[in-house]
């Protein structure tokens, strides 16, 4: 980092602001799939920090270690951006090279959950990403929508004729 600074000639601060702020950035070797909690409000009230737990319980590691075989890594990662599918996790996949990596959403995760798509990993397989929660239809509301469910009333104060 201190040399991509004098390259572009910028205090080494300004690198290492970027490198430690973005997730894609990563300082410390990762496994083939880098698991990442999300660590804002929304998920932590929702249940984050169980569900990064249950990750580091499960696969024996510390956040940002990797497991003896290579294959997982968990991190944090600032908002994700699905506040109402709460919480969640981003699976970043580099199982086939850094190149062609990709990053999967898994929302409404719950400690067993998570677990079982590690274990879906582990076994090549492709977890469905989206919501986990089967009584939801991506960011709907389970059970369906019950309000704005029909075309809005107009306004009765504005006769709209008139414009």
């Amino acid at each position: 980092m201190v040399q991509v600074a004098k390259v572009i000639e910028v205090a080494p601060i300004r690198v290492y602001e970027v490198a430690t702020f973005y997730s894609m950035f990563n300082r410390s070797k990762v496994g083939k799939y880098h698991l990442l909690v999300c660590g804002t409000t929304p998920c932590m009230i929702r249940g984050s920090r169980e569900i990064e737990d249950a990750l580091l319980k499960h696969l024996g590691v510390k956040r940002n270690e990797v497991t003896k075989d290579g294959m997982f890594s968990v991190g944090e990662m600032e908002c994700m951006g699905c506040c109402v599918n709460a919480p969640m996790i981003t699976v970043a996949d580099y199982s086939t090279g850094s190149e062609g990596y990709t990053y999967n959403y898994f929302e409404d995760v719950t400690p067993k959950r998570v677990v079982e798509i590690v274990e879906m990993l582990r076994r090549g397989e492709k977890p469905p990403r989206g919501t986990q929660n089967p009584g939801r239809i991506n960011c709907g509301p389970e059970g369906g929508n019950t309000t704005l469910s029909g075309d809005p009333k107009p306004p009765p104060c504005r006769d709209l004729d008139a414009c």
